[in-house]
This record gives structure tokens, sequence and C-alpha cells, in this order.
């Protein structure tokens, strides 16, 4: 018996299940009825033993990592040198102007703002730059952040200012780790050992980084002892030059390079910037039925495209499969029309079109240029 079969026999020991048990060990001559003194004298215990067989299923179900949830699961992780990931909090520039519309130059560090809303997102002022922009800290952890661009608020008094606004967030915030992935990270099989500036070392760098939502390692691409790191957001896009920088501070300081005074061993020059977002543009012919229209589909389809872009990207770090080394990515013209088809209303569509090409298209993965797909212009023909 293994520890599944066990949980699914333990859970389907109920009220029922021990009921009849008992009554099956008490003679026929008795009222054995619902409602006769011997049944409701015997309720009670069937109700605690169905409670407890509940229990013990739950103590087998958080024993194993295939199956422990939440914090059980958080157990298993020292056993393997591993830890839960857990929130961040999103990065943004914004800019503060007087009432001519020229920036202030009395924002200070540790300022700070809020979001516009009923909800609203404060901030803290973590930079400012020559250009008297700032980068700013959400105050709360999560993926909240991400998603605000535009006005906000001092909470700290400044008489100078009569306009600030979050122009972009330089570096997305992620929620905890769920369950299923920390647990796909616990059962992963150990590879290589990461050790000594590996490539498997290099891997679990990043993974280690908060704000790196993946990573790419081309070892000695300008020679020996030289590395280069391709790195993505949280949000699974290209990192914005303020990520870049703060992860080439973490590997390997600008200012004493090649030395180890980050986490990159002594002697290795590490070189961090971001892939090439590529847009891919998709045209294709959709058959809707008769109540519906292409126009008001097209959310939807635009949806479901970009649902399969984004499924993509969490690949783009995965190792080819046939050569074991280097990266491999290929966006499919034949997923990409599942995903269409998966929209109600949809009754048929064509094999879209990539790029002007019928065929699919593989990224590029060299020393020189590491490339990350994104949903370009989505025409939709009737």
């Amino acid at each position: 018996m293994n520890p599944e079969t066990l949980i699914a026999e333990l859970e389907s020991h109920d009220f029922d299940y021990f009921m009849d048990s008992m009554l099956d060990e008490v003679s026929d001559g008795v009222d054995k009825r619902q409602g006769s003194i011997i049944y409701d004298t015997m309720a009670p215990a069937a109700t605690l033993m169905a409670e407890q067989s509940l229990n013990m299923a739950n103590i087998v179900r958080a024993t194993y990592t295939q199956t422990a949830p939440g914090e059980f699961l958080d157990y298993r992780g020292p056993e393997r040198g591993l830890a839960r990931q857990t929130a961040t909090a999103a990065q943004v520039s914004a800019k503060f102007l007087d009432s001519k519309g020229i920036p202030v130059s009395n924002v200070e560090i540790g300022d700070q703002f809020a979001s516009v809303g009923e909800e609203p997102i404060f901030y803290q002022v973590t930079e400012v730059n020559e250009d008297l922009t700032g980068l700013l800290v959400a105050e709360e952890t999560g993926t909240q952040a991400n998603g605000y661009l535009g006005q906000i608020l001092p909470v700290t008094p400044n008489d100078e200012l009569s306009w600030a606004e979050i122009l972009s967030v330089d570096v997305p915030a992620k929620d905890d780790e769920t369950d299923d992935h920390f647990r796909d990270r616990l059962l992963s099989p150990d590879a290589y050992n990461a050790y000594g500036g590996n490539v498997a070392d290099y891997a679990d760098m990043l993974s280690r980084i908060e704000s790196v939502g993946s990573g790419q390692i081309y070892p000695v691409w300008q020679g020996g002892g030289t590395v280069k790191l391709v790195i993505l957001n949280n949000a699974k896009r290209a990192a914005s030059p303020e990520l870049v920088k703060q992860v080439k501070e973490q590997i390997d300081p600008p200012d004493a390079e090649g030395q180890g005074y980050g986490l990159a061993p002594i002697d290795h020059l590490v070189t961090v910037v971001a892939p090439t977002e590529v847009p891919i543009s998709i045209e294709t012919t959709i058959t809707p039925d008769t109540s519906t229209t292409v126009e008001s589909l097209k959310v939807a389809i635009e949806a479901g495209i970009e649902s399969y872009f984004a499924q993509r990207r969490e690949a783009w770090d995965d190792i080819d499969k046939v050569t074991g080394r280097g990266y491999s990515l290929t966006v499919y013209r034949s997923q990409i029309l599942t995903e269409i088809m998966k929209v109600e209303g949809v009754i048929n569509a064509t094999l879209p079109v990539l790029n002007g090409a019928e065929s699919d298209v593989k990224m590029t993965f060299t020393n020189d240029t590491s490339e990350l797909p994104v949903v370009g212009e989505v025409t939709l023909n009737a």
C-alpha cells in the first residue's frame, strides 16, 4: 500500500463506515434503526472516529513532500537546503515636478508617497537620480504594485512639489512561491552539484536573488573566466537597466570586477544583461459561431495568445533537452491555434502565420544574442 492509497482509504472511513461497522456487531434482535437507543448511543463515537480518520489522512499527507501542504511543505525544504521563495516588493521609477513642470530637488531618500485610490499602495524613496527622478520601493510585498502607473501623492510634506508620477515598474514584485512550484523544486533531481563557479553554481546564485525571475548562463563567452548572465524580471520579461545594475552589484560589483567581492568566484568577470524581446506578429482567419463576431472575440483570443506566450517564457531558461547544454525555445503555430480554439464562440481557425511566414519561430540563443518571445500585432481575419 502506498501513501496515496492509504490516504484514500482513511478518507473513506466516514461516519457511515464506522456506524455500519458497529451496528454489524449488534444483534439483529435489537432495534438498530436511526433514532433508536443503540443508534443514538453509537453516533457520537462514530462521529469522533470519522474525524480521527480524517486527521490521520492529513498526517499521512503532510508527511511526504509529494503531498505536504503549506507549512508542512516548508519543513521539508531544509532537508534539501531550500526554502520557499517569499514575496518581494516592486521597485518603480517616478518623477517629481513643481507647478511649472520643472523637476524639484528637495525629494529625499526616505520620503513616502502613496498611490491614488481606495486602497493606496505606499512607497518609499530609496534613490534620487541625477536627473531628479527617483527609485521608489513599495512598502507592501506582492504583485499588486506591479499594475500601478500614474499619479502618486506625497505623504511626507513637500511645499515645492506639485505633481509626482510613477513612470515605470523597473523591478516587478512576485508573490509567495506556491506549494506546487516549491514542491517541483524540492523534487527536481540534482544533475550537477553547484560548486566553484560552474553553470549550476551561477544558476543557484540567480535563483537566490529575489528580483530575478529567470536566468541563462553563458560560460567562457569571451574566453576563460568570463561569464554572461541574461536575466528576466519576476514578470518573465526582459530585466530593466535598474535590475541589471542591481544583479551585477550582487554577483560581481563593477568597482571590483573579478576580485570575489560578490557571489562570483575570484577571477570571474561577470557580465549581466537583459535578453532582446522579439515581437512575433500573428495572423489567422477565424470562423465564429452565428451568435458572435470576430471583433467581439478579439479580446479573449488575444488573452489566450498572451497566456501561451507567458507559458513559453516560463520555459525560457530550460536546458536544451537534445544537447544537455545551452538553451532552446520555439513558438509553435499549432499551440497558438490550440489557444485560439479554446475560446468560446470560435468554431474554426486557420493555422496562424507568424512574422509573415508559415513556420514556427525559434528563438536565438548564442553568446552574442539571447531572445525572448513577446506578442506582437495580432491580426484576426473573418
